[in-house]
């Protein structure tokens, strides 16, 4: 082969590899959703889907799959920690989502950073999400579902949260809390039984035996960057989330 004709076709070559390459993380990526299963001995008898982070608006994933692939887990209920929307003009489409999820199992949600400042007024969205029978928003309020406690904050990274509101009529019975960042977990300790948070995005780039290069959280909670957590009689769980580059989501089953 002639060295002009060699060239081109390390090119051509190079040019078809770079192409499969972006159609496999547009075609394929995107419609695959790496699910986390665990098993925390709650005593509720209840199987959970955790989303967060769906950023729609700037991430490029298939809004079908993800219903399909939560659907296919069968949960009783799905709890969504927030950062719905990176754009307001993806706000319609965000309701859209949860109204669908809500035909899957009953479905909680609380507001993250992103959809405070875009501008998804709080009090109007979940008029419009409540309004069509939708999921249940939970801004510094609880919701007793019998034997156990669904909890949420608004967002901690933004201080709109407010725990002590969220717990002020709650008894001694299990509780989950859906908070957006796992910052919240000093305040957690001793008064809830498990968080579910997100925001954190598993770090995106990460050193071995160091950990995120940065993260969105004061320094001191750079350790709570993905996965499971036990402290002081408090679990928590921070997902890497759905939107932008991660896909995915949690399967958590709390048997009795």
């Amino acid at each position: 082969m002639k060295r002009r004709e060699y060239i081109k076709y390390i090119i051509g070559a190079s040019a078809l590899w770079a192409a499969s390459l972006a159609g496999y993380s547009y075609f394929i990526e995107n419609n695959m959703f790496l699910i986390s299963e665990l098993s925390l001995g709650m005593g509720i008898g209840k199987k959970l889907v955790h989303i967060s982070d769906t950023h729609l608006g700037s991430s490029t994933y298939s809004v079908n799959s993800l219903i399909k692939s939560i659907e296919n887990l069968e949960p009783d209920i799905i709890v969504h920690t927030g950062d719905h929307i990176s754009a307001i003009d993806a706000a319609g489409e965000a309701i859209q989502i949860v109204e669908r999820l809500s035909l899957i199992g009953e479905t909680y949600i609380v507001w993250g950073n992103h959809d405070i400042w875009e501008g998804f007024n709080v009090e109007k969205y979940r008029n419009m999400i409540e309004g069509s029978g939708g999921a249940t928003v939970l801004v510094n309020e609880s919701v007793y579902l019998g034997g156990f406690w669904i909890c949420g904050v608004n967002d901690p990274y933004t201080f709109y949260d407010d725990l002590n509101k969220a717990l002020r009529e709650v008894d001694e019975e299990p509780k989950i809390l859906l908070a957006h960042s796992p910052q919240i977990i000093d305040e957690a300790r001793g008064r809830v039984d498990l968080v579910l948070a997100g925001h954190t995005h598993g770090g995106q780039v990460n050193i071995p035996f160091i950990g995120p290069l940065w993260l969105p959280l004061p320094h001191r909670y750079y350790k709570y960057f993905q996965g499971f957590f036990k402290e002081e009689e408090v679990m928590m769980y921070v997902t890497r989330g759905v939107g932008r580059l991660d896909c995915h989501l949690d399967l958590i089953a709390l048997p009795r």
